[in-house]
């Protein structure tokens, strides 16, 4: 039966005729030639179907030829496959170049062509440039990695800058002792080395060829440095006796006046008190020259502290002013002595408050006292300190705003101490003061430290150059101090009157000792009157002895 045709042609229906027979059954017996179909259509050459494959080439995959590019591919698998094979490969080509390089030295004369018609092609010289060769795979250590490049840019640094620190010294580069401005440590190969927390001194730039280098200036921060070791050294263990224990803290140096060149200086230093003690302060002057190379340093008490003052030029300290240093540090322990018991010559001394009033006394307390007894405390009155005698003032431990520890060096070289003192009087170190001139007023805190005080009070005592200065025995404010031992206790006497700790004592002014009792101040009068408001005395405070020795309460 004939079917209609769409006029579509395909693979299976051919026909571009609207009707057409269909066709007959081939014979079982007669098969069709091998290659094209009997009944497939000859398309036009250049056609799209003609260049589609034919029934015959179904399902087959026509073989591209490898381009360059496949074959650079190939050759690089192949040699990341076998590594080992790429060192003989590369001198397997290297030989190969070289033998063509020589076969081809005689140019174009020793070129043999082809003969016509024999189908060889010449050869071809293979094309010059990176590609002549292939290149291997990129191993681990041909980059160079971010780590590597980070040390090399900081190891870099670090020597440009040690190289412009030894220019800046004026060291030739190459150099590595430093040199300290004090007497360093000794480094076991024989390079010296700086002291612990002192600043190397200011060098200056070399000088021209042939010149001398000029000298290094002084430093104060090495100067410094060295007092503290020196203090520790020479007071170290006299605080730590005192303090009953080894000092937590390191010395407060204050350099109270330096010289136009800065050569010489002079001021104090003092060792602060721990937190949990009650003790005085262990304090010093110290005077200071730079000799060049080092600083001499002398605290007072020592030789070499005399043999400085006096060498001191005049415009950083007075001849005057010298001398009473001088006698000060020099001072002995006989001589102290005799200076306040009245037995040699004394500068007189009061009790630190307004003549005709009276204060209460305190000492410290007796578990923590040692002998000998050497200070003192006084609270009450209007709170006002005064000085005790004639002398010359110096500050420790203070900068103007806090509580301060005042010393007035009198002629006699005996110095009295003020501690726990506040508003102190803004006056040059080494300002004369006349007795009775004010200093300040009564507070609670320490300037160099140590447990605060329960109540107002001014710390008094006496010193002089190396060591306290006993108050036993001692002629102050016309009363006579002594101590008892067991438990040791300060007290005062005046004749047949007594005053212990706690109880009121009377500021009688400059006058020696006497045999007859003074008046004894009222103990309920005002602070105006003359009386603090320490308010009454114990019962034991004040006492009067006996012809008989025995002491009777009042």
């Amino acid at each position: 039966m004939a079917r209609r045709d769409d006029g579509h042609a395909s693979r299976i229906n051919t026909h571009a005729s609207p009707w057409a027979r269909a066709p007959e059954r081939p014979s079982p017996g007669a098969r069709p030639a091998p290659g094209r179909r009997p009944d497939e259509p000859q398309w036009p050459e250049g056609s799209w179907w003609s260049e589609q494959p034919g029934w015959d080439e179904r399902g087959r995959r026509r073989r591209r030829e490898p381009t360059r590019r496949d074959v650079r591919r190939r050759e690089k698998n192949r040699t990341r496959r076998q590594p080992e094979r790429r060192s003989a490969y590369r001198a397997e080509r290297r030989a190969d170049h070289r033998a063509e390089y020589r076969a081809e030295a005689p140019a174009a004369a020793r070129r043999r062509e082809p003969a016509r018609g024999s189908g060889r092609r010449p050869p071809t010289r293979p094309r010059p440039g990176p590609k002549a060769r292939p290149r291997g795979p990129r191993m681990p250590g041909d980059r160079i990695g971010a780590g590597a490049l980070i040390l090399s840019a900081v190891v870099g640094l670090s020597l440009l800058g040690i190289a412009e620190r030894t220019l800046l010294d004026g060291r030739p580069i190459g150099t590595t002792e430093s040199v300290g401005a004090g007497k360093g440590a000794r480094h076991p190969k024989g390079h010296a080395t700086a002291a612990p927390g002192a600043q190397q001194p200011h060098r200056q730039a070399p000088a021209a060829s042939g010149a001398p280098a000029a000298p290094a200036r002084p430093d104060a921060q090495a100067l410094a440095a060295q007092v503290r070791k020196l203090t520790l050294a020479q007071r170290g263990a006299a605080a730590k006796q005192a303090y009953g224990a080894a000092p937590t803290r390191a010395p407060i140096v204050a350099a109270t006046r330096t010289s136009a060149d800065g050569t010489w200086v002079f001021g104090t230093t003092a060792i602060p008190v721990p937190a949990s003690s009650d003790a005085d302060p262990e304090v010093a002057f110290f005077a200071a020259r730079w000799t060049g190379r080092d600083w001499r340093i002398g605290l007072s008490g020592a030789t070499a502290f005399g043999t400085l003052l006096g060498a001191m030029p005049a415009t950083v300290m007075s001849a005057a002013e010298s001398r009473a240093l001088r006698r000060y540090g020099a001072l002995s322990a006989e001589q102290a002595a005799a200076a306040v018991n009245g037995t040699g010559a004394g500068d007189g001394l009061m009790l630190p408050w307004k003549s005709g009033t009276s204060w209460t006394m305190l000492t410290a307390d007796p578990a923590s006292a040692r002998r000998p007894l050497s200070a003192l405390a006084f609270a009450g009155g209007d709170g006002r300190v005064l000085a005790s005698g004639a002398g010359r003032l110096y500050r420790f431990c203070g900068d103007g705003s806090g509580p301060a520890l005042l010393m007035v060096v009198h002629a006699s070289g005996v110095a009295t101490v003020y501690d726990r003192v506040r508003s102190a009087a803004q006056l040059r170190d080494g300002s004369v003061v006349g007795r009775g001139d004010p200093l300040g007023r009564t507070g609670t805190a320490g300037a160099c430290g140590g447990a605060p005080a329960a109540r107002a009070e001014v710390r008094f005592d006496l010193r002089r150059g190396a060591a306290p200065v006993p108050l036993d025995g001692a002629v102050i404010g016309g009363w006579t101090f002594s101590e008892r031992a067991k438990p040791l206790l300060g007290f005062a006497e005046r004749g047949l009157l007594q005053v212990l700790p706690g109880g009121l004592i009377a500021n009688l002014g400059a006058v020696p000792a006497a045999d007859a009792p003074p008046s004894s101040p009222a103990p309920g009068d005002e602070p105006g009157g003359g009386a603090g408001p320490a308010g009454d005395p114990s019962p034991s405070a004040t006492q009067n002895r006996s012809p008989s020795g025995a002491n009777t309460q009042q």
